[in-house]
C-alpha cells in the first residue's frame, strides 16, 4: 500500500495515478446521491433556482476537496502528457455514441445549443468542466480505487444519468445517457486521462448543431 491518495491501478500501461481517498468523496457522493434521490422521486422540481444551485455545488465540491487535501488537478486525470491525443480519441468514441444515440432516439429530442459564442463555450468547455471533473475525475477514480474499475464505472454512469438535467430529457434519452456515462467512464479508465472523455463529452455536445449545419 502507498500513500491513501496514490496507489497503483492494473491499466494496460501499469502507470500510477493519483485519486482521492474514499472519505474526501464522501460529501461529493452524499450530495449527488441525495439530489438525484429527488430528482427521481419528483420532489427537487424543475425551477431554474434549483437547476442553478446543483449545478453550482457540482462545479465547486472536487475543487474545495482538492484544496482541502492539498492535492493537484492529477487526481482528477487532468494529465500532462498526451492530452491532445486523448482528447482526439474522446472526439472519436463521443462522436460514435451520439451517432447511435440519435438513431436509437429516433433523431428526436436533440438537445439544442445554438450558434452563439456563449452556447458553444458551454457545450464544448463549461459542461465537461464541470460533469467530467465530478463524475469522472471525483468520483470515478476515488471510487475505482475502493471497489474496483467497472462497479466504479457503473455507479458514477447511474449517478450521471439520473441527475435533474438528464432525468428530464425523459426515459429513452436516459438510457443512453447512461451509456455514455459508462463510455466517458471507461475511458477515463483506458487512456488514465480525463481529457478523453472531455473530448467525447464536447464533440457529442456540438455534433447534432454540427450535422444540422452540414444537412
Amino acid at each position: 500500500m502507498q500513500s491513501m491518495t496514490k496507489q497503483s491501478v492494473d491499466k494496460g500501461s501499469g502507470d500510477l495515478y493519483s485519486a482521492l481517498p474514499l472519505w474526501a468523496i464522501l460529501p461529493g457522493l452524499i450530495f449527488i446521491l441525495v439530489v438525484d434521490l429527488l430528482t427521481v422521486t419528483g420532489w427537487l422540481g424543475s425551477a431554474q433556482i434549483f437547476l442553478l444551485i446543483w449545478s453550482l455545488v457540482l462545479a465547486v465540491i472536487p475543487w474545495v476537496t482538492l484544496l482541502v487535501v492539498r492535492g493537484s488537478p492529477s487526481m482528477f486525470g487532468y494529465t500532462r502528457d498526451r492530452g491532445l491525443a486523448d482528447y482526439g480519441w474522446g472526439m472519436v468514441a463521443g462522436g460514435i455514441w451520439r451517432g447511435l444515440s440519435m438513431a436509437f432516439n429516433l433523431w428526436s429530442g436533440w438537445a439544442r445549443i445554438g450558434w452563439g459564442v456563449f452556447s458553444w463555450i458551454g457545450a464544448l468547455v463549461i459542461i465537461p468542466l464541470v460533469e467530467e471533473t465530478f463524475f469522472r475525475g471525483y468520483l470515478g477514480r476515488a471510487l475505482r480505487l475502493r471497489v474496483g474499475k467497472w462497479p466504479a464505472i457503473l455507479v458514477q454512469g447511474i449517478l450521471f444519468a439520473l441527475h435533474p438535467g438528464h432525468w428530464a430529457q425523459g426515459y429513452l434519452h436516459l438510457i443512453s445517457i447512461f451509456l455514455f456515462g459508462i463510455l466517458a467512464g471507461w475511458l477515463m479508465e483506458k487512456r488514465g486521462s480525463i481529457w478523453a472523455s472531455w473530448g467525447a463529452h464536447g464533440f457529442a455536445n456540438i455534433l447534432p448543431e454540427v450535422l444540422r449545419f452540414f444537412g
